[in-house]
């Protein structure tokens, strides 16, 4: 193991150990290792980082900033460690994606994805039940599908109407709502004595 490729396992355990999961930074910073260790690199470059963070093409430049900007935190790690290890300047490529506004369904909008997921069929009949769960606990409770996604069957407290949740967008904090809605109660209740 080359001492950068070792700074990697290091600087990927730091930031897991600060709570962020880090999965896809790991495996991309792990190939732009790769081309430093084949380019015989001892320390990072600036002209090595970007011919990395451009290497794929027919992508939109978006990713060549997003891949830019991962190296960037590498960069600047391996540079408190060694300053000869260069940080690619801020702004090189731009890491903005262009997002679509976002959109809030309506309650007729609501039923009828709702309508729609219940006729899901599956060989064990639970994607329907699964589906028209889940979205009517998006719809009611405000959370994102990822955090809806990680919850567990101890995260609800059907008795108080208490959800918790644990695994946030940015793994950094843990909240409880309190389901006032009797009916996303009872149907959470449903559901779950369904499964």
């Amino acid at each position: 193991m080359t001492a950068i490729r070792d700074s990697l396992a290091r600087y990927v355990a730091v930031r897991r150990a600060l709570g962020a999961k880090f999965y896809e930074p790991a495996l991309a910073l792990g190939h732009f290792v790769d081309l430093l260790e084949h380019e015989g690199a001892e320390f990072i470059t600036t002209d090595l980082a970007l011919r990395w963070a451009t290497t794929p093409v027919l992508v939109e430049r978006a990713t060549w900033g997003r891949r830019l900007s991962q190296v960037r935190g590498f960069a600047k790690w391996m540079n408190a460690i060694d300053s000869r290890n260069e940080i690619p300047p801020a702004g090189l490529l731009s890491a903005r994606r262009r997002r679509n506004p976002p959109h809030i369904y309506t309650e007729q909008e609501i039923t009828l994805l709702m309508t729609h997921a219940a006729r899901l069929r599956s060989r064990t009949g639970l994607r329907a039940l699964a589906y028209t769960t889940l979205i009517g606990l998006l719809a009611a409770t405000g959370l994102r599908p990822g955090e809806a996604l990680s919850l567990d069957r101890c995260d609800v407290d059907l008795v108080n109407g208490i959800l918790s949740v644990r695994e946030s967008k940015f793994g950094n904090y843990a909240a409880s709502l309190t389901m006032f809605d009797l009916d996303v109660t009872n149907a959470n209740s449903r559901a779950m004595n369904e499964t």
